[in-house]
């Protein structure tokens, strides 16, 4: 899910969802993804329940500036080939990747995580790679790995989040080892369904089981935060605010 494609007007952005619709995944993420910051937020919740994992820009950074996804992990895992790389074209070692197979497991919104070997110098997503995430509807992907073709990636539209860019192609050189199991991105473990929320901050990981509640923190968080920045703006002197902060109650969501 994609913050273009999902619009939430401003009032309904910082309301928790009506009881009718707490479980509901769709109206969850839409409403999470119209908080302000969003992997920050999420990285704060994850913080206070003890749960999922953080991962900055420094580690995963988007091709492209300014793009924000929040959408259920589908999950792929590459294996490095022993052998050069002619020798394992000629055995026909690694010429088909996953890649492909991923996004016919997806559904619109998904988010693809790839996990990849040590050290980020083989890419497994490229230009044909993006295109076929877009036929799928995906809302984007993560590598734990480099990709490639970043150009015309960028000018596909498709957001991609990944440790680095190479020329390097992966076929001949990788080996599917596993999809629709758990992986490893950057170190910490992602489930299949897990919900990833992606930003120019970075990549959180959500549990599949704690979104309404990481979803409720982080609503009531960007309400306050709204309010408190409100007070900021309108505030001529810190003095002034002092005297504004004084008459309001403090809330755990206070920085």
């Amino acid at each position: 899910m994609s913050q273009q494609s999902s619009p939430v007007s401003p009032t309904t952005a910082r309301q928790v969802p009506a009881t009718a619709t707490h479980r509901d995944r769709t109206a969850l993420l839409a409403s999470l993804l119209q908080v302000s910051d969003a992997s920050c937020a999420v990285s704060d919740a994850l913080d206070q329940l003890g749960v999922g994992a953080a991962i900055g820009a420094g580690i995963l950074a988007p091709l492209r500036r300014g793009q924000r996804i929040c959408g259920s992990a589908v999950t792929l895992r590459y294996r490095r080939l022993t052998g050069e790389v002619v020798d394992n074209r000629a055995d026909g070692l690694g010429a088909r990747l996953g890649d492909r197979d991923l996004y016919s497991t997806a559904r619109p919104g998904d988010v693809a995580v790839f996990d990849c070997p040590a050290p980020a110098d083989t890419a497994v997503v490229g230009a044909l790679s993006a295109q076929w995430a877009l036929l799928a509807g995906l809302a984007g992907c993560v590598v734990g790995g480099a990709v490639r073709d970043s150009v015309s990636i960028i000018d596909s539209g498709l957001p991609v989040w990944s440790m680095a860019r190479a020329p390097q192609a992966a076929r001949f050189r990788y080996a599917t080892e596993s999809i629709g199991e758990p992986v490893r991105l950057a170190g910490r473990l992602v489930h299949p369904g897990d919900i990833i929320v992606a930003d120019d901050d970075g990549v959180a990981v959500i549990p599949a089981d704690r979104l309404f509640d990481v979803v409720t923190i982080c609503v009531e968080a960007d309400r306050i935060e709204h309010e408190l920045l409100a007070q900021l703006r309108s505030s001529d002197s810190i003095a002034e605010l002092m005297r504004k902060l004084r008459q309001r109650p403090v809330s755990v969501f206070d920085r």
